[in-house]
């Protein structure tokens, strides 16, 4: 293990990848070309200063998969993911397709009735917690493993400071489970396992298979599991990765790894492929602006893939620092506005990406071309290489010329195997068309720049509102309400009028000092003069602070059912 002042391992010399087909076959045996092409010592995982050498890993990463099978854990049972973006949460989703078992990956944030979906929706007998949420998963029928956030630490003097300072000051008050075995006890099983001789069960694990469920937001209902095989996310995560770092020089090159494991786009994108291509995770289970600008100039880090609310909150201090270092800066997960792309843009030598996903495409399936001069309104980029589109009536299968106004329908390596357990779900966004081709339906109402080729948002089709006939768009209505001085968040919403609809908007002000009979005043005038007549507030109200999804959007869901 490599001391703190020790330089990242890198080798310019490498920069070109050769894996195979068989490679392809599951996320274990291409994380396993990964370290291969790495070499024992190519680092990682850099983790509050501690940095995990591929060799480390896959040697840890076989053990969890042999004490998992101590354990009782065989082929296709199902394992909940219940953590935080710590290197045991990334070690057990390499262990658990080692097996030939399916993560289920959720929100250590959730509640217990959400976690209790999941456990009963895939009948999963085991979850791995932390100390933050263990103690919510007593009585669901599974056994606990418990991974705390310091077993990683580094194991110098300064983290064994940082180990006191988080017994004393971190999750002292949790609920502990009351059926839990520790990490490091089935890792240890495991090592004794292997060292005396103990094979792993023969790996025949196809493309096809099952390796992870990941959860839809649930804002329209109660969250779905989406079906994710090796192929769809192996595909996703190379073909991404052969894209931007073929013929260069990459091994070492690091990955700013915020962006959790159960998101398509942070697991995708952020974790699995670095580490298929030997580069590194730089792993932060949670997250501070300043911290993380601080880790992203002091490791230099290479790509910095993160959704908008970060960009903005890490914005006062990088804008002002040499970045030079940064190779790529991509942003996911929400609506980028060009006032944010704009200002990065200033002192960025690359530009900076916005892109476009969902949990059923495996992430990322369009992304901004790296020469613009100007980021248009609404736009989230071109589809990749091996990614098509079509725009269709919304709810049909009428396909609609390009510069019209559609829903967004796709096709990508990346695409899910359907919802589990949910074959009506699934088919109202799988669907035939008349070229006989199987189309995702995203539910994105979009249009196509002719000229560019990019595709502009407009809105979700579930959230277009009808005023006196019209259509309006509640993202229209925010991106021009979101330049006026005084607000600081805008969320619109329809509520109810007569017998027709009208937009409500709730925001909250960039000075909570200011009388809020003005504010509203001040708001309604600048609408009438930045807004068409049917996208005209007819009511305002403010808030001290806008409600979150635990993803970190703001819950326009919650809002419209308290609006009305």
């Amino acid at each position: 293990m490599r001391t703190m002042s020790e330089k990242t391992y890198r080798d310019p010399s490498v920069t070109k990848y050769d894996f195979t087909q068989d490679d392809l076959r599951s996320l274990y045996s291409i994380v396993s070309y990964g370290a291969r092409h790495a070499t024992s010592k190519g680092e990682a995982i850099w983790y509050f200063n501690r940095r995990i050498t591929y060799g480390e890993f896959m040697e840890d990463v076989d053990a969890i998969a042999a004490g998992l099978v101590i354990q009782g854990v065989k082929k296709g049972d199902y394992v909940t993911i219940f953590l935080p973006n710590i290197p045991q949460c990334v070690m057990a989703v390499y262990s658990v397709n080692r097996i030939g078992a399916v993560c289920n990956l959720v929100h250590p944030l959730s509640t217990r009735a959400e976690l209790e979906h999941s456990i009963h929706l895939t009948g999963s007998r085991f979850i791995m917690a932390f100390e933050g949420n263990e103690g919510i998963c007593d009585g669901l029928g599974a056994k606990v493993i418990r991974c705390r956030i310091p077993t990683f630490f580094p194991t110098n003097a300064k983290g064994k400071i940082m180990r006191l300072g988080f017994k004393l000051l971190k999750y002292r008050d949790a609920k502990k489970a009351s059926n839990a075995v520790e990490w490091t006890a089935v890792l240890k099983s495991g090592k004794n396992f292997i060292k005396h001789g103990g094979e792993l069960p023969e790996d025949t694990v196809k493309p096809e298979d099952t390796a992870a469920i990941m959860y839809t937001g649930g804002t329209t209902g109660i969250s779905k599991g989406v079906m994710l095989s090796n192929y769809a996310i192996n595909a996703s995560s190379t073909d991404m990765m052969m894209l931007k770092f073929e013929n260069r020089p990459h091994i070492g090159m690091a990955f700013l790894s915020f962006l959790p494991v159960f998101h398509a786009f942070g697991f995708c994108m952020v974790i699995h492929q670095p580490l298929c291509g030997g580069m590194r995770l730089v792993l932060m289970p949670e997250f501070n602006a300043k911290q993380c600008a601080d880790i992203i100039l002091k490791e230099r880090i290479d790509t910095v893939p993160a959704v908008p609310t970060m960009f903005e909150r890490m914005y006062p201090y990088l804008r002002n620092e040499d970045v030079s270092f940064i190779s790529y800066i991509a942003s996911g997960g929400d609506r980028v506005a060009p006032e944010l792309a704009a200002k990065y843009n200033e002192f960025m030598s690359v530009k900076f990406l916005p892109g476009y996903g969902l949990t059923e495409s495996c992430g990322c399936c369009v992304l901004t071309d790296s020469v613009y001069d100007k980021l248009p309104e609404g736009c989230v980029g071109k589809p990749l290489p091996k990614t098509e589109i079509c725009l269709v009536e919304p709810g049909t299968t009428t396909v609609v010329p390009n510069n019209e106004e559609g829903e967004l329908c796709l096709r990508c390596p990346g695409l899910m195997k359907g919802y589990l357990k949910d074959e009506a779900a699934t088919a109202e966004v799988l669907r035939k068309h008349d070229d006989g081709l199987v189309w995702l339906h995203t539910g994105d109402v979009v249009t196509v720049d002719p000229e560019s080729g990019y595709i502009m948002f407009r809105s979700r089709y579930k959230r277009m509102i009808k005023v006196n006939g019209f259509n309006v768009y509640p993202t229209v209505v925010e991106t021009a309400m979101g330049s006026c001085p005084l607000i600081k968040e805008v969320c619109a919403v329809g509520m109810p009028w007569k017998t027709d609809e009208r937009i409500k908007l709730f925001v909250t002000l960039n000075d909570p000092m200011m009388n809020l009979e003005e504010a509203v005043v001040e708001i309604q005038k600048y609408a009438e003069d930045h807004l068409n007549r049917w996208s005209l507030p007819k009511k305002i109200s403010i808030l001290d602070e806008m409600p979150r999804t635990k993803l970190n959007k703001i819950d326009y869901v919650y809002l419209q059912n308290k609006g009305n």
